[in-house]
């Protein structure tokens, strides 16, 4: 019954995470869909913080943070086991930071229909434990099970989208070239296993191109909406290494949920009075 209930708990969260051990976990895409000079956008959400400024009519900049922390994933079992860590890596953690310019324009006389692409560069960091960590005796040392990496990444997104001042609605096809750098392994991570030791040592062999698809929605009223978004994150190769996939490392789908803070319209209306 217990593991009926976890299942039935796990579905959702499932949608938003992945159930492999995460040491890579793609930020939301920034889709500030802006239409002129001096427009200024921010995204707000519990893992994400965005911005883009346009510094003409059609060239933009965009600086996007990333923080995630799964511990309050955390379950409370009064009998102490572990069934729902089967379907949820609790202990991922980390993020990155990344910049990027662009070209946007309007492509009707409204300036409903907007297209926009943009380039940039970031960096960070995530860590997670090895499974074995779970069924660990009492006092066991988490570093001995850390699991930690480090990576550049390189982006171009083009994105078409429909502006409008209530609802705003957008598709973006992300491609993103990461290298991963300077793993780390607990000394008891997959002490068992030495296969899966020495492929997860090898992640920064070679770099690894993702093809992120994602679909953004708001909406709200002139200076701040609600958006959501869904993110599917495939990476474009087929690295195996001893029959193990280092692709199971990468969390392949994401939703995010914020607001959306148009302050370069509320500096326009402010002038207008």
């Amino acid at each position: 019954m217990k593991k009926f209930r976890l299942f039935l708990m796990a579905l959702p969260v499932c949608a938003l995470f992945s159930c492999s051990r995460d040491i890579y976990v793609p930020n939301q895409v920034n889709v500030p869909l802006l239409k002129e000079k001096n427009e200024l956008k921010a995204n707000l959400s519990l893992t994400n913080w965005q911005a883009a400024y346009s510094i003409t009519d059609n060239i933009a900049l965009m600086v996007n943070g990333q923080y995630v922390h799964r511990g309050w994933l955390d379950v409370d079992d009064n009998d102490n086991d572990n069934d729902d860590d089967l379907f949820v890596d609790k202990n991922t953690r980390g993020g990155l930071i990344e910049g990027g310019v662009g070209f946007f324009k309007a492509v009707d006389t409204r300036k409903r229909a907007v297209f926009d692409v943009y380039a940039g560069y970031g960096a960070g960091a995530f860590k997670t434990l090895d499974r074995a960590y779970n069924s660990a005796p009492d006092g066991s040392v988490a570093n001995d099970y850390l699991l930690r990496t480090r990576f550049h990444k390189f982006f171009v997104q083009p994105s078409f989208g429909l502006a409008h001042k209530v609802v705003e609605a957008a598709f973006t096809s992300r491609f993103s070239i990461v290298k991963f750098h300077d793993q780390t392994l607990g000394v008891k991570a997959f002490e068992n296993d030495t296969q899966r030791r020495d492929n997860f040592m090898r992640l920064g062999d070679k770099a690894v191109p993702f093809f992120e698809p994602t679909f953004t929605v708001r909406a709200g009223y002139r200076y701040i909406k609600w958006y959501g978004q869904l993110m599917f994150s495939v990476p474009m190769n087929d690295e195996t290494y001893n029959n193990y996939n280092v692709n199971d490392y990468f969390q392949p789908v994401s939703v995010t949920m914020g607001v959306t803070l148009n302050f370069g319209q509320w500096v326009k209306d402010a002038g207008r009075k």
